[in-house]
């Protein structure tokens, strides 16, 4: 918790973007790389977290054993921050995971407190290896390019806030929406399809197949009725000619081949293809009732 010392006297409050980025599992990496080298390793991505804030025009505030905090004028600053950051680790034996958040701070003796810190520094400690996080109230605020690479992940329960924070994801270049648009299909091809039928409701997919969003959220594409889903629960979406599930949820989702074979994934993408059924958050021999059949004619 950043709470201002109860003694002192602390500068007036200011809205600013607060960034925290970790080094993914910085235990097995002194028990993989041993202490020597381990050390080394850390020591140089906090330099290059360092520099990766400088050049996206912020600073580090401080450092705390294998992470940063960073502070930044806006939003759009601690995103170009946190992609640099993630994107420069992408082929070294060291990842980091990131968050950020935009609110009022308040500023003492370099160091900067309030609950926008405390919320940035909790919506980082939810993403996982590689993934940056952002919330709901700072993606508002992004500029039009820079929120097109956001995705919805759900509501989460936060210590210190009475109601669930919406989260977003920072899409990664290669999975960027932009890639969809593209031509699907290879000249001379059938068109690109995928049918849908969940209970008594049946939707076709064609190319250029936008985005597809399945979940509990009434402003979902095809809202599942089931408390195992969650409210944004997964996408469907077409790349390269082939298409793909992408989960987003707490539960989990499970795709069912015509064969009877099942695959589970969690924040994770699964190609479709010929037939079968999709399953929000429960085993499909819990919930045969709740499938999503599809079909590629």
């Amino acid at each position: 918790m950043n709470d201002v010392p109860a003694d002192k006297e602390a500068k007036s409050s200011q809205n600013l973007a607060i960034l925290f980025a970790d080094i993914d599992g910085s235990t097995k990496l002194y028990e993989t790389h041993g202490d020597e080298t381990a050390h080394r390793l850390t020591a140089q991505v906090l330099t290059q977290l360092d520099a990766q804030a400088g050049i996206a025009g912020g600073r580090t505030v401080k450092t705390s054993g294998d992470g940063v905090m960073c502070v930044f004028a806006t939003p759009d600053a601690a995103f170009r921050a946190a992609t640099l950051m993630r994107d420069a680790h992408k082929r070294t034996p060291v990842s980091i995971h990131a968050g950020f958040h935009f609110g009022p701070v308040i500023e003492y003796d370099g160091d900067f407190y309030g609950d926008t810190v405390n919320l940035a520094a909790r919506i980082a400690d939810l993403a996982k290896a590689g993934e940056i996080l952002v919330t709901e109230d700072t993606v508002v605020r992004l500029s039009p390019a820079l929120r097109a690479a956001t995705r919805w992940l759900d509501k989460a329960s936060v210590k210190g806030k009475k109601e669930p924070v919406g989260v977003y994801m920072v899409v990664a270049e290669e999975e960027n929406m932009t890639v969809i648009r593209s031509p699907l299909v290879a000249a001379g091809l059938d068109i690109l399809r995928l049918n849908l039928r969940y209970r008594e409701k049946s939707v076709t997919l064609e190319e250029p197949m936008p985005e597809f969003v399945l979940g509990r959220q009434d402003i979902c594409d095809l809202v599942i009725d089931s408390t195992y889903a969650s409210r944004r629960h997964a996408t469907i979406q077409a790349v390269r000619g082939k298409v793909f599930l992408k989960d987003h949820s707490t539960n989990g989702t499970y795709v069912r081949n015509a064969g009877g074979d099942v695959v589970f994934v969690k924040r994770e993408m699964v190609q479709l293809s010929g037939s079968g059924a999709i399953f929000l958050g429960r085993e499909p021999d819990l919930a045969e009732d709740e499938g999503i059949a599809f079909k590629m004619p």
